[in-house]
Parts: structure tokens; C-alpha cells; sequence
């Protein structure tokens, strides 16, 4: 734990693809609504202006979600950090502003991405979405290896609402990250 009273958590994993071919499926907005689907929704709208300063803008398909952000630091193929500010429009008790800092690094013939995500406000907010960012790091290799990322068929979705409410014990806070 850090001395400024912030909490963390990280996530990483290993492709067997470039960094580059990485770094565009985490960025591009098509690429992007392909594969992450937190709490089982799919990306209806994305805006990713990747400079400092630039907007990070995803709404969801009902807009029952949008989250939103800023970029504090911007190095291609390498590193981001953002503000990452879920806002809930019908039920503002679940809101939360988190930081992200996504790293990226070749490793052999393939590829690393870690994820940190920091919540100065609450431990109890940030930890259950360890799961969440699991889970997507899968869908994401599923998506960069050629497979369909889970939860993209009817019966798939239905055996991954199972496993979702058995891992996450039904919390909507673990749902956030991660697919449903």
C-alpha cells in the first residue's frame, strides 16, 4: 500500500502477438467493442483521443453506463494513464473515479499488458474488480487469437452468467470491469 492512502490493484498477461497488434486492440473503437463487454454490455459508442489531456468516452449500449476519463499520459505501444470515472445515470450510488495505467511491453515473440487500477477512495470499491479485469484480459487473448470471446453467443452467455454470479457472489461492484 502506498503512503498516500491509495489503493491498488494489478493485472497482467501474456499474448502471442506483437505489442503493437496489442496496443491497437486495447485503443481502436472497433477492435475494442469486439472483445470488452464489463458487466455483460456491449460498446455503443467510443471515443478515444490518445494525447495528454485527450478524452476517453464509452457508452454503452442502453446508456444505463458511460465511463469517462482524461489522458494524463499517452506513450504509444508502451504506457497510458487516465482518469477512469464510471457514472451509473440511473442509480448514481454505484458511480466511482478510479486511475488506470495500462503498460505494454514486448516479451519474446509476443507480448505483456498490465493493468493497475488505483482507488484513493476505498478499498472496498476497488479489489472485487480484480475478476473483472481477468476476465477481460481473457476475452481480449480470445479476440487477438481468432476464438470468440466469451459471452458473445446466447448459450455461452448464459454458462458465463453462471460462473459470474458464483465468482463475483452477485456484487455490481466486481461486475464492472470485466465481461458478464
Amino acid at each position: 500500500m502506498e503512503t498516500n492512502n491509495s489503493q491498488k490493484i494489478e493485472v497482467s498477461k501474456q499474448f502471442s502477438v506483437p505489442v503493437e497488434k496489442l496496443y491497437q486492440a486495447w485503443n481502436d473503437p472497433q477492435q475494442l467493442k469486439q472483445w470488452w463487454k464489463p458487466m455483460g454490455k456491449d460498446l455503443k459508442d467510443v471515443t478515444n483521443d490518445l494525447k495528454e489531456g485527450g478524452e476517453v468516452r464509452y457508452t454503452f449500449e442502453d446508456e444505463s453506463l458511460v465511463i469517462a476519463g482524461k489522458y494524463e499520459e499517452v506513450k504509444p505501444n508502451e504506457r497510458l494513464a487516465y482518469t477512469w470515472d464510471w457514472q451509473f445515470p440511473n442509480d448514481a450510488a454505484k458511480n466511482a473515479a478510479y486511475k488506470l495505467t495500462i503498460e505494454f511491453a514486448s516479451k519474446g515473440s509476443g507480448s505483456e499488458i498490465r493493468v493497475t487500477q488505483e482507488d484513493a477512495q476505498s478499498e472496498e470499491n476497488l479489489h472485487p474488480n480484480e475478476n473483472g479485469w481477468e476476465k477481460g484480459l481473457s476475452d481480449l487473448e480470445s479476440f487477438l487469437g481468432g476464438d470468440q470471446p466469451q459471452g458473445s453467443s446466447g448459450q455461452q452467455e448464459q454458462s458465463n452468467a453462471a460462473a459470474h454470479d458464483e465468482g463475483y457472489q452477485g456484487s455490481p461492484e466486481q461486475e464492472k470491469v470485466g465481461g458478464g
